[in-house]
């Protein structure tokens, strides 16, 4: 989200704010269905729809809960815990390699980016240590860092993307939709990665339903919706993102899957990193509402050396406490490159394990074990770094 979206959004919930409050005293709004009595059913062909129907008299905090026991009970397993942390920590490890940090561009100032300067008054982009050959920089990319990796049933590694939306002066370039997309493009790809068996008469969604997204930050509404079309079987996030709201949660409470094995179109199961045991999950949350803070008393105080961004000129002066700055700072850096050394000295616990266990229709040797998700991974990292693009590995 940009700074201007999230102060418009800001605007928008204080006016309407205001507005229900004068509502209220002036006794123009309804009262509360217990007020009332019994609550309402559903409009006519929304109470058809049966988990519209199901939490149409449930509280907020019923609608954002999803049952992990029920509806992913293979987290319980510890093996299936290690198996989405290498994931997760290629994930860090690929965002570290790609890090740029200038959202506002490489010159000026940013105080919270001071071990990101390359030069006086100017910060690098790609942080790579012998940019040469086919190892660049891009100074292009303006930094929100936030990206997503696409794995498929067996464990094998599909591609992976970043946002974009400053690249392209967009505000729906995010990894999550820019990832769904290219997963459409290689749908109909005979290759390694295809996810499940063709079903006849079925949508192309149906071939994508095994398949997992890691994802940085908690998706939004757009990306929820997005993989909610596609079909994607499941999103592993790393960071909460406090102004999504929990919208995936919601979707998936709201709009789940149908068909034998719920294999048709529907929202995906939003798994936080605490669920698989991630550590770096609740430093980020801890970072990134620090520095909110911080942004906050820096701009009530109007303290310059504490600001995210000052122009060379100083024309151009930015307190926002937005996530995608927090995404910029050293602190972000420190803790994504601890995350993604972890990839290359991770010890297994469950080396010889695969998941699923029982497998119908597909050769289960097919699947890879736990030692090779973890070499696959590290391959795939190899494999990115050498060819110095911000996604879509796949030359189609």
């Amino acid at each position: 989200m940009s700074d201007q979206d999230r102060v418009n959004r800001r605007d928008f919930i204080a006016t309407t704010a205001g507005t229900a409050g004068a509502l209220a005293a002036g006794g123009s709004i309804a009262t509360t269905a217990s007020a009332q009595g019994p609550a309402s059913t559903p409009p006519p062909g929304f109470k058809d729809q049966a988990p519209f129907a199901a939490y149409w008299e449930k509280q907020l905090s019923d609608i954002v809960k999803v049952d992990l026991t029920k509806d992913a009970p293979e987290l319980a397993d510890e093996a299936v815990k290690e198996r989405h942390r290498i994931y997760s920590h290629l994930l860090m490890k690929l965002i570290h390699r790609f890090w740029n940090g200038n959202k506002f561009g490489p010159f000026g100032d940013y105080p919270g980016r001071k071990a990101q300067k390359e030069t006086e008054g100017r910060y690098k982009g790609d942080m790579v240590a012998n940019p040469e050959g086919s190892r660049v920089s891009w100074d292009r990319y303006l930094g929100h860092n936030i990206a997503c990796v696409a794995v498929d049933g067996n464990g094998e590694i599909i591609d992976f993307e970043f946002n974009h939306n400053d690249l392209f002066r967009a505000t729906s370039e995010h990894a999550e939709s820019r990832m769904v997309r290219r997963l459409f493009g290689l749908a109909n790809v005979a290759d390694s990665w295809k996810t499940g068996n063709p079903i006849a008469d079925k949508s192309r969604p149906a071939l994508l339903n095994e398949v997992t997204l890691y994802t940085s930050l908690e998706s939004c509404a757009q990306c929820s919706g997005v993989m909610s079309l596609a079909g994607v079987k499941q999103i592993v996030y790393l960071q909460n993102d406090f102004t999504a709201y929990q919208i995936g949660n919601i979707m998936y409470n709201l709009a789940n899957r149908t068909g034998a094995n719920r294999q048709f179109p529907g929202a995906p199961i939003p798994v936080a990193g605490s669920e698989i045991g991630l550590p770096q999950f609740q430093v980020l949350n801890e970072a990134n509402l620090k520095f909110a803070e911080k942004m906050k008393e820096a701009e009530q105080e109007k303290d310059e050396k504490r600001m995210f961004f000052v122009s060379t000129d100083k024309s151009v002066k930015n307190f926002a406490p937005s996530i995608t700055s927090f995404l910029c700072t050293d602190v972000a850096y420190d803790i994504f490159k601890e995350g993604g050394e972890i990839l290359d000295t991770m010890q297994l616990a469950f080396p010889e394990r695969r998941f699923p266990n029982q497998v119908d229709g597909r050769n289960h040797a097919e699947i890879l074990t736990n030692a090779q998700c973890l070499k696959e991974a590290q391959n795939f990292f190899r494999y990115a770094d050498m060819e110095g693009y911000r996604g879509s590995p796949h030359k189609l």
